[in-house]
């Protein structure tokens, strides 16, 4: 359950620098080949997933906490 919650955090980190790098390469290295800035990008992703997985391992119950909190305080 634990790893779950990590990977709310995780997942938008990796779509997030997936985006940002596809866009940078296709702004200031369009003679590149597609394919190529497409596994730079899948890359980037990659790496930028796995050291914020590690990074926000004891942050992600902190935040899914007063996350919960907020919701329950909404509620009532």
């Amino acid at each position: 359950m634990d790893n779950l919650k990590q990977f709310i955090f995780v997942i938008p980190v990796m779509v997030l620098v997936f985006s940002i790098a596809t866009w940078m390469l296709n702004k200031d290295f369009a003679m590149i080949d597609v394919q190529t800035r497409g596994l730079i990008a899948a890359g980037a992703s990659v790496f930028s997933g796995i050291i914020s997985f590690f990074l926000m391992k004891g942050d992600a119950e902190n935040i899914a906490n007063a996350h919960r909190e907020r919701q329950d305080a909404k509620r009532k």
